[in-house]
Formats: structure tokens, C-alpha cells, sequence
């Protein structure tokens, strides 16, 4: 978070300073960073009830006030340095006097409030999340969490959870893909929160897709039951065996009353069943990622690109949006990206170089 130029414009706002589009660019950062509202806030309390003193001597007990809250909260505070101003005999020199009482209560209170808030987020991100298992592209894991569920993490997929998980809680949050065989306890049930819908679950074996930059997240259910809560209509959907759940990542846009009859409109949440790539039953295309195998089905260039950047560890670049449209079915095991390019132009004209770990496609 860009601390300093919060406090910064915040300090500006206070002394009159800030122009228009300083206001406005303060607004959008504690719009962006809503932990750092709270302390502006009170660093703007703080500062009309220290200039709405009638007095220079009520200022200065305003003044000491902070500097006594400074001292009990163990901010250590140098001694100002008295400072002599030249003034015609007879005069009282009140504006630099005012100006030093200005600068300290300003400075005196930024300290104290971000003192507090970096307190209260110290605590906050260590009472959240203490726990973060994640995987690169390329590669994969397994994890046993606490209460004894088994979790297979896919290439590019990050899994946290807080550190009092299978004591209070048994709830996690997954970006990316996951296999998960989750320990039966009647008493808890395991949540696993995703960007677009939370699944609920006491005791089974599915597969969650989640990846931000995918069009859909999808669980899929293998055994047992599991509760799927969509998150922007707050629809509750139980699954039962082989079937699967997939809720579109954004919304469709509102299709003007005009439209024609002709004109395709998307689903938000559709259930369906897992799929299978070969005959024996156990051949699922949801969980083929465990077996080591990149399954596809009549899918787009531009998806599948995204899939084998994780599966291989490359970086996919299209010069041209042209072979993104190009359409593949197929199966991926012990193939190189090499092979597999080579594979993928038996069926589809379209040309590629590699640059170190980048491929282009023409």
C-alpha cells in the first residue's frame, strides 16, 4: 500500500494545500485501501478539534495533551528546539508561533494514528492468514492439512488457511486448481471459499477449479456430497456423484430489450456431469491434471495456450488474434512442448518459435 502518499495528501488536505485532483487521487486511495480510512479519519477529527482552539494557550494545552498520549503509548518525542523570529518592538509575533503549533499537532497526530493502525494491521494479517502453500506453473503438489484432509495442488494454485485451522475452523480459500479428499467430521464442515462461490462439504472427494484469469470456476464432485454456494445470487446448489457445477468468473452484460431471438445468451450457473477421455469409468477429464495428463475437448487455442503455460511452464504469446479461434481435442502425457506444438499442427495451420521459455504463435 502507498502509505506515504496517503499521508502525504492527508497532511496537504489538512493545511488547505491540496489541490482538486490531490482530493480526488486521496478519495480513490482509501476507496483502494479501506484500512487506511479509518486513521485518516481520525487524523482529520484530530486536526479541526486543534484549530478550532479560541486560543494560542488552548492550542498549546491541545498540544501537550498529544504529546502526553505519544509519551504513555512509548513514542519516543525529541524536545523542541525554541526558535527566535525578528519582530518590530512592541509586536507579538503570533504566525510563526502558530505555524510550529500547526506543524506539531499535524505531525503529533499522523504519529499517533498511524501508530495505532499499523498496531491494528500488524494484528489483523497476523490473526488472518497464516498459512500459504503455492505451486508454480509446471509444477504440483500435495498437502495433509491438520484435520487430516489431503489436498493435491495443480500447477499455478496457491492454498491458505488461518493458523487455527482444524481447532475453530476447518474453512480455506483456493486460487488455482485443487484435488481434494476431505476428512469426515460431523460437527465441522470444510469450506472452501473461491472468487465466485464458496463450497461446503463434511466428509468427500472432488476437484475445485478456480483460476482468476479462467472464464468459469467449476467443482466437481467424485464421491459423497458437497453444497456449492453461488456467491452473487447466493444460490444454494447440492451435487451429487460425477456431476459438476460451473459459475461464470463475470457476469453477462444486460442484452438490450431488442435483441433478436437468434441472439446466444449465457448461463451464470449450469450443472452438468464430469466428463470422461477414455473408457474405463475412473478415466475423469476433471481430475486427468493428477495422472499427469493435459486433457481437452474441442477447446479454444487461446484456452488451451493457458492450460499448457501451467502444465509445461511456458509463456504462450499470440502475435495475431487469428489462431487463437482455432479449435483442439487431445490428450498431452509425456510429450515435450516441442512435441506437443508439432502434435497441434497436424490438425490446424499455424506457425511458432520458441525464445527462451516464450513461445510465439504465428
Amino acid at each position: 500500500m502507498n502509505t506515504r502518499r496517503i499521508w502525504e495528501l492527508t497532511a496537504r488536505k489538512l493545511a488547505n494545500e491540496a489541490t482538486a485532483e490531490e482530493l480526488q487521487e486521496l478519495l480513490a486511495l482509501l476507496r483502494d485501501h479501506p484500512d487506511a480510512e479509518m486513521p485518516a479519519g481520525l487524523v482529520d477529527e484530530l486536526w479541526q478539534k486543534t484549530t478550532a482552539a479560541a486560543s494560542e494557550e488552548t492550542a498549546i494545552a491541545a498540544h501537550d495533551r498529544h504529546i502526553g498520549r505519544m509519551q504513555a503509548m512509548g513514542i519516543p518525542i525529541g524536545q523542541a528546539t525554541p526558535v527566535t523570529y525578528g519582530v518590530k518592538p512592541g509586536t507579538v509575533a503570533l504566525r510563526p508561533r502558530r505555524r510550529y503549533l500547526w506543524a506539531a499537532a499535524v505531525s503529533t497526530g499522523l504519529l499517533l494514528c498511524m501508530g495505532a493502525w499499523w498496531w491494528t494491521s500488524a494484528k489483523k494479517n497476523n490473526d488472518a492468514i497464516a498459512s500459504e502453500v503455492t505451486t508454480r506453473n509446471g509444477s504440483r503438489t500435495s498437502i495433509q492439512l491438520a484435520d487430516g484432509t489431503r489436498v493435491w495442488l495443480n500447477a499455478g494454485s496457491k492454498l491458505s488457511y488461518s493458523k487455527d485451522f482444524g481447532k475453530n475452523d476447518r474453512s480455506v480459500t483456493l486460487s488455482g486448481e485443487a484435488f481434494f479428499d476431505v476428512a469426515k467430521q460431523a460437527d465441522r464442515p470444510f469450506v472452501i471459499h473461491t472468487e465466485t462461490m464458496d463450497i461446503r462439504v463434511l466428509g468427500t472427494r472432488f476437484n475445485v477449479r478456480s483460476y482468476p484469469q479462467d472464464k468459469t470456476t467449476e467443482a466437481s464432485l467424485i464421491t459423497g456430497s458437497i453444497e456449492a454456494i453461488v456467491k452473487h445470487n447466493a444460490t444454494r446448489i447440492i451435487l451429487k456423484p460425477s456431476e459438476k457445477i460451473v459459475v461464470l468468473n463475470q457476469l453477462p452484460k444486460v442484452v438490450p430489450a431488442t435483441r433478436t431471438m437468434a441472439a446466444k445468451e449465457e448461463n451464470p450457473v449450469t450443472l452438468s456431469h464430469v466428463s470422461y477421455y477414455a473408457a474405463q469409468t475412473t478415466a475423469i477429464t476433471e481430475t486427468s491434471w493428477m495422472d499427469n495428463k493435459l486433457v481437452f475437448k474441442d477447446e479454444s487455442f487461446a484456452t488451451l495456450a493457458r492450460e499448457m503455460e501451467r502444465f509445461f511452464g511456458v509463456k504462450v504469446r499470440f502475435d495475431n488474434p487469428q489462431p487463437e479461434t482455432l479449435r483442439f481435442t487431445g490428450i498431452f502425457e509425456q510429450e515435450t512442448v516441442q512435441q506437443a506444438l508439432n502434435a497441434l499442427q497436424l490438425t490446424a495451420a499455424f506457425r511458432y518459435e520458441i525464445q527462451n521459455d516464450t513461445i510465439i504463435i504465428h
